[in-house]
């Protein structure tokens, strides 16, 4: 039975640690194809072909895609590039990680964030244009609403309950309290001096 030779044995574990070091390997987002749903990743020297990245796929999808020059880390299945993928991104210089200790945050290019600290129960959202919600079948809100700013609605409001206005009500149409129209309600028992009107009708 003959041996191995010594060369042989010596060459086995490094040829092993190559084939693990090709299972996970660090890059840097090439470029992104959003239609595709597919970047390229370059490690050093290598491209990677168009390959998918990492996200939660199911009854609840979340669309998240990388960014060019965003540093990453790439899973090769067997050191097969071509069945590679982007397994997420990692932090650096020039995309810093949120330190934001138990809360938990969302932060956007423009600088937006929606933040919310489990401690707290708060939920914030810091944005830097505008929001639109967009609910066929209405919106509920139980919570005391304090609003800094215009409101503008278009439809009718009920109220149930007094408005306390600390300010002018205007109204290009009427404005009715109690049954009674501001606009079209008469006085009885008027007469001129300094008696008083009776109650409108």
């Amino acid at each position: 039975m003959s041996r191995p030779s010594r060369r042989s044995s010596a060459a086995a574990p490094a040829t092993t640690d190559r084939a693990i070091a090709d299972l996970v390997r660090e890059g840097v987002i090439d470029s992104v194809d959003l239609n595709a749903g597919k970047a390229v990743v370059r490690m050093g020297d290598i491209l990677t072909p168009p390959i998918d990245w990492l996200m939660s796929v199911g009854d609840t999808t979340i669309w998240l895609a990388p960014t060019v020059g965003q540093p990453v880390a790439v899973i090769c299945p067997e050191g097969d590039i071509e069945r590679a993928f982007i397994a997420g991104g990692l932090p650096s210089s020039q995309m810093a990680p949120l330190f934001l200790g138990a809360q938990v945050a969302i932060r956007f290019k423009d600088g937006a964030l929606i933040i919310y600290d489990p401690e707290a129960k708060a939920l914030q959202l810091q944005l830097t244009g505008s929001a639109e919600i967009v609910a066929p079948d209405g919106v509920s809100i139980t919570a005391d609403v304090t609003i800094e700013g215009g409101l503008s609605v278009t439809g009718d409001v009920a109220v149930e309950g007094k408005i306390d206005a600390h300010g002018k009500i205007t109204s290009p149409d009427d404005v009715v309290g109690g049954g009674k129209s501001l606009k079209g309600h008469r006085h009885i028992g008027v007469q001129t001096g300094g008696g008083v009107t009776g109650a409108p009708q």
